[in-house]
C-alpha cells in the first residue's frame, strides 16, 4: 500500500492529517468531542504534535501523554470544582486512551494494559455522571460477552447498540448509551464476537451474528420480562449485524442502521479490491514493505486479522468470501430507520438503497435519512455531526414507541 492509501473511503472532506484513515480517525474524535470529553482545541494541539503523516507510535504516545495529564489534572483538588467537571476529565482520557488503541498492535504486550485503562476511566467517569450504568457479562458457549447496561426504568423502551469492526463497548456509550439516557431510554452496549477484547478469549468474527443478538435479547428479557418496545442500531459493520438479527428475531421491533448491510463479502468485493486482485502470498509480501510506507494501514490490517482470527490480513478476506452469509432482506419486516453519509463508501450507498426500495415497493415502514457535506454528517456513520444523528434517532423512536413518549432527563 502506498504511503496515503486508504482501507475503506469512509469521509468525502479531509481534516489534518495526510493518510485518509488516519484523518478519519481524526474526525471521529472531533465528532466525540461535540459530545463529551477531548475538547476540539486538545485535539487540534495534539494533531499538530503528532504531525500530518502520523506515525503510529508518535499517535500512541501523544494519546497516552495527554491522557496521564488529564488523570492528573481530574486528582487535583484544586482544579475540579464538581463531578460534572471530574466526569469529563474522566470521559476525555477515556478517548485518549482509546485513541491510542487505534494504533496498537492487539499482539504486543501494550496492548491489554491501554485496555484496562480505558475501562478504568470510564468507570471512574460513569460514577461521577451519576448515570444508571451496570458493567455486566453475558453468558456465552464457554465464554462470554461483556458489557454495560444503561438501566432507566422497565418501562421504558430498550435499545441494543451494536458497533462494528473498529469499535470498543466504551464506543457505544456515545453512539447511543448517553444520548439514550437523556431521552431517557434504557440502552444495551455489549462487545460481540470479534469487538472489544473478545478475539483475546477466542471470540473471534462470527458467521451468524443475529444467534449472538438473540443470546442478548434473552438476557434483557430475563431483566426484564415485560421487555416489549426494543430496538436495535447498528453502526459501521453492525448494519451487517443487525440486519442479520432483524431477519430472524422478530422480538425486535425497531431496526436503525448506518448503513444496513445485507451482503457482506460483496462489500469486500468491490471495497477491498486490492486484496482480491493479489495472490495471498504476494500480498502479505507487499503488506510487510509497505508497512514502512503505511504502517497506520498495516497496523489496521493486522488488528483484523485478529479480530478474524486468522493468520494475516489476506487469510481474513478469503474467510469472508467464502463464510459471509447474505441476508434474506424480504424477511425483514420491523419498521426500520437508514441513514447514509455522501462520504459513505460506493458499496455501502448502493445496498443501503436497494434495501430501502425493496422495503419500501413490500408496503413496509421505511425512512431513510441522506446527508450531504452541508450537513456536516456525510462521514461514515454521521461520526461527523453525532449531535444530528442522536436527535434523528431518538425523534424517529419516539414516534415509533410512541405508547411511552420519552421526555429528556433533568439532570444531564
Amino acid at each position: 500500500m502506498q504511503k496515503n492509501d486508504k482501507i475503506l473511503k469512509r469521509q468525502s472532506s479531509k481534516i489534518f492529517f495526510n493518510n485518509d484513515d488516519t484523518d478519519f480517525l481524526f474526525n471521529w474524535l472531533l465528532g466525540i468531542s461535540e459530545i463529551f470529553g477531548l475538547s476540539h482545541g486538545e485535539l487540534f494541539y495534539l494533531a499538530h504534535k503528532i504531525g500530518r503523516d502520523a506515525k503510529p507510535d508518535v499517535w500512541y504516545a501523544s494519546f497516552l501523554e495527554h491522557a496521564d495529564y488529564l488523570l492528573a489534572r481530574a486528582t487535583d483538588e484544586t482544579n475540579v470544582t464538581s463531578q460534572q467537571s471530574l466526569a469529563n476529565y474522566y470521559l476525555a482520557a477515556t478517548y485518549a486512551y482509546r485513541a491510542a488503541l487505534q494504533f496498537t498492535d492487539p499482539f504486543s504486550a501494550n496492548y491489554l494494559p491501554v485496555v484496562g485503562k480505558m475501562e478504568k476511566t470510564f468507570g471512574q467517569a460513569i460514577q461521577q455522571l451519576n448515570a444508571p450504568v451496570e458493567t455486566i457479562s453475558i453468558n456465552y458457549q464457554d465464554s462470554y460477552f461483556p458489557g454495560y447496561y444503561l438501566h432507566c426504568d422497565n418501562a421504558r423502551p430498550t435499545i441494543i447498540m451494536v458497533g462494528g469492526g473498529d469499535t470498543y463497548r466504551e464506543d457505544l456509550f456515545y453512539f447511543a448509551g448517553y444520548p439514550g439516557w437523556k431521552r431517557n431510554y434504557s440502552v444495551l452496549m455489549v462487545d460481540l464476537p470479534g469487538q472489544g477484547t473478545n478475539p483475546n478469549r477466542g471470540l473471534t468474527f462470527t458467521v451468524d451474528a443475529s444467534k449472538t443478538v438473540s443470546v442478548c435479547i434473552d438476557w434483557l428479557q430475563q431483566r426484564n420480562p415485560n421487555l416489549d418496545q426494543l430496538a436495535i442500531y447498528g453502526v459501521s459493520g453492525g448494519g451487517y449485524f443487525t440486519a442479520q438479527a432483524v431477519e430472524h428475531d422478530k422480538r425486535i421491533m425497531a431496526w436503525i442502521a448506518s448503513t444496513p448491510i445485507f451482503d457482506m463479502a460483496e462489500l469486500f468485493r468491490r471495497e477491498f479490491g486490492f486484496a482480491l486482485k493479489t495472490p495471498g502470498w504476494l500480498m502479505n509480501a507487499v503488506l510487510k514493505i509497505a508497512g514502512n510506507v503505511n504502517q497506520n494501514a498495516d497496523l489496521s490490517l493486522k488488528k483484523y486479522a485478529w479480530q478474524f482470527g486468522t493468520k494475516d490480513f489476506s487469510s481474513a478476506v478469503g474467510e469472508v468470501l467464502k463464510q459471509a452469509t447474505i441476508v434474506d432482506y424480504s424477511k425483514i419486516t420491523c419498521p426500520a430507520l437508514f441513514l447514509m453519509g455522501d462520504g459513505e463508501a460506493a458499496e455501502l450507498r448502493r445496498q443501503t438503497k436497494v434495501l430501502y426500495d425493496d422495503l419500501t415497493k413490500r408496503g413496509s415502514k421505511v425512512n431513510m435519512y441522506e446527508f450531504d457535506a452541508k450537513s456536516g454528517a456525510d462521514a461514515h456513520c454521521q461520526l461527523n455531526n453525532l449531535r444530528l444523528a442522536h436527535g434523528i434517532v431518538f425523534d424517529w423512536l419516539d414516534t415509533e414507541f410512541s405508547g411511552t413518549r420519552n421526555q429528556s432527563v433533568d439532570n444531564v
